[in-house]
């Protein structure tokens, strides 16, 4: 049986979950980019083409942020997005950035986790508390004496 987390730790979760997008998607951003811009050939090699991975990260940094406004479409598709990209990698023969793939997973999968959950409590809780009544509220309004 999975214990229960406090707000707190659930909110830290969330939060590495966008931090790790925002990580991976600027340094893909700026990976591509110094591929196509500088023309460092190591790189245009290795990747075919820099404008694709530069959009990558655009995309990644994008689902980053509507993870971070609470979404959990977004945070679901950067986990498929990753998780296929880490499979594609392996299949490869390319097995330098497992490691850091599968952390990089583990905190958006975790971050998916406590997502789904401060999603869940919100709903079980009251949307708004009622607001407090005074005085004046508890009392029936008298009539208006009439002026003729």
């Amino acid at each position: 049986m999975a214990k229960a987390l406090d707000e707190s730790k659930l909110r830290s979760r969330h939060r590495n979950a966008y931090i790790a997008l925002y990580i991976v998607g600027g340094l893909t951003l700026l990976l591509g980019l110094t591929a196509e811009l500088g023309r460092v050939e190591v790189l245009l090699q290795l990747f075919g083409s820099g404008w694709v991975v530069a959009v990558e990260g655009l995309i990644l940094i994008a689902l980053g942020y509507f993870t971070m406004r609470g979404s959990l479409l977004a945070l679901g598709i950067a986990i498929g997005i990753y998780g296929i990209d880490a499979i594609l990698t392996v299949v490869a023969g390319a097995f330098q950035g497992v490691w850091i793939r599968a952390l990089v997973l583990f905190f958006l999968i975790q971050g998916f986790i406590a997502l789904r959950e401060r999603k869940r409590r919100q709903r079980a809780s009251p949307a708004s508390p009622s607001p407090p009544t005074t005085a004046s509220d508890a009392l029936p309004n008298p009539e208006r004496p009439t002026t003729s």
